[in-house]
């Protein structure tokens, strides 16, 4: 085992010591021109070697200064849409809706989303039973994942923030809910 510790010591003073040596660059021969005499006689005595330095050097940007670059306008996303299965449960959940049946309506629009998760018509029209249920906090989260998947699509994102906004209304958060209205209305505009 001693020996084992002997190299393993050695080895590593050894790989230490390389890491902090410059690496080798072998200089040319002195020219006579590199040389100086004395007084004009006596023995050539040669200039110390110019040493050149081993950093790299920074490189230069030549032309104009790059620009900022100027953010693009989101690409214009075609409207949301339902699947014909889903269409069919969304007007089954608004007929139970309509009629009081609030739990059978959730599991219509339940049944929607297995089909089409990420749909963000179907994430509002649930949002809308919440607030039916009263449930306004949770009306709000989906209105929020609504928007999250309808980046682009103005209309789609137009009834979110509407969503939103109606649940923050529903809680007495009135500053913020005039918000959420404000960037209901500009969207609808666009």
């Amino acid at each position: 085992m001693l020996p084992l510790s002997r190299t393993f010591i050695a080895v590593a003073l050894l790989a230490s010591a390389g890491c902090s040596l410059q690496p080798f660059h072998k200089e040319p021969p002195p020219s006579p021109s590199r040389t100086a005499t004395r007084g004009g006689s006596g023995p050539m005595i040669p200039e110390p070697p110019t040493v050149s330095s081993t950093l790299p050097q920074e490189p230069t940007i030549q032309g104009p200064a790059p620009s900022i670059p100027v953010p693009r306008e989101r690409p214009k996303v075609a409207p949301a849409t339902l699947s014909p299965a889903s269409k069919a449960l969304v007007s089954q959940a608004q007929a139970q809706r309509k009629k009081g049946d609030l739990p059978g309506a959730a599991g219509s629009l339940d049944r929607a989303l297995r089909i089409e998760p990420n749909n963000p018509l179907l994430w509002i029209e649930m949002g809308r039973l919440r607030m039916d249920q009263r449930n306004y906090v949770q009306a709000e989260s989906m209105g929020r994942k609504a928007l999250s998947m309808a980046v682009g699509d103005n209309r789609t994102q137009a009834a979110a923030w509407q969503l939103i906004a109606d649940s923050l209304q529903a809680r007495g958060k009135n500053p913020q809910a005039q918000e959420a209205l404000e960037r209901a209305q500009e969207l609808s505009i666009q």
